[in-house]
């Protein structure tokens, strides 16, 4: 009797350390994933012995390398994208450039008119290409802490000498892991549609709020909002639908990638009198320093 409660005995702490192996071994495996996503870790070596945690190591060895592989093709990708924008952008400057030169020239009845629309292309070139170039992965990102109300008040001082009628208001106040010059251009072009969609002495405000794990920065203004089929397609660029006004152009897609860049979302609605902008962005800082 006491032979088979020693068998017994054995065959239980044969089966525990068994079980413990497996159990320490799922935990490096698991580790190593995590460490893989963070970037801190190159992908698993094929395991060449047999069971299930083999198996599983294999897996995961197939998938990491699966994922190294596309991040690869992706840099590439985005690598030839931004290098082709380049390219595009140094052969529209030399005839953009003969063409102001010879408008300067020009001494026509429709010179004024001329050089707005020649202006107006440039901006739309520029302002389209960077927008490529941001979605390409073509600008590196630096981000800090920064203090949104300091930073909205500098964005809103070029503005306010352009449209000195405008009324703004800005409220709250909140710090933000950002780049804070792509932060502050989404700021500027959402405030300069505000302004350039309200009437003669129109009002403008910014609504800034920290919470504990995300922060919400809000811009209204009292132009009279848009159609309700419009709000869904408001950052598309160029898109305006049977409503000329809000939306038209490529300013809003620009913001809306940029606060796509910061991990953050970006909604417009219809308010009372006006419409609304509200961002928000996660607290990230430390997930935001690593991308």
């Amino acid at each position: 009797m006491g032979g088979l409660i020693l068998v017994l005995a054995l065959a239980c702490l044969a089966l525990l350390s068994m079980l413990f192996i497996r159990h320490r071994r799922m935990q490096r495996l698991s580790r190593q994933a995590e460490a893989f996503l963070d970037g801190t870790e190159t992908p698993l070596p094929c395991a060449l012995s047999d069971g299930s945690a083999a198996r599983l190591q294999n897996a995961l060895s197939r998938l990491e390398n699966a994922l190294l592989l596309s991040r690869e093709q992706t840099k590439q990708e985005a690598k030839r994208s931004a290098d082709l924008l380049t390219d595009i952008s140094h052969q529209l400057k030399t005839p953009l450039a003969s063409l102001q030169l010879f408008l300067e020239l020009d001494s026509g009845p429709h010179l004024e008119e001329e050089q707005a629309q020649l202006e107006r292309m440039q901006t739309l070139i520029s302002n389209l290409l960077r927008l490529e170039r941001l979605c390409a992965d073509g600008y590196t990102f630096h981000f800090e802490s920064h203090d949104l109300y300091t930073l909205a008040e500098n964005c809103w001082q070029p503005l306010g000498l352009l449209y000195p009628e405008k009324q703004f208001l800005i409220s709250g106040s909140a710090v933000l892991h950002c780049d804070e010059i792509w932060m502050g251009e989404a700021i500027t072009n959402l405030l300069k549609n505000a302004c350039e969609h309200t009437p003669a002495r129109g009002h403008v405000s910014m609504e800034l709020t920290q919470f504990p794990q995300e922060v919400r920065l809000r811009i209204r203004d009292n132009g009279g909002g848009v159609a309700p089929e419009v709000l869904p397609r408001i950052f598309d660029r160029f898109y305006h639908g049977d409503h000329p006004g809000h939306g038209a152009g490529i300013g809003l897609s620009i913001v809306k990638e940029i606060v796509w860049r910061h991990h953050g979302s970006v909604i417009a609605e219809n308010i009372p009198g006006g419409l609304q902008f509200t961002l928000y962005f996660p607290r990230l800082e430390e997930s935001l320093a690593k991308s």
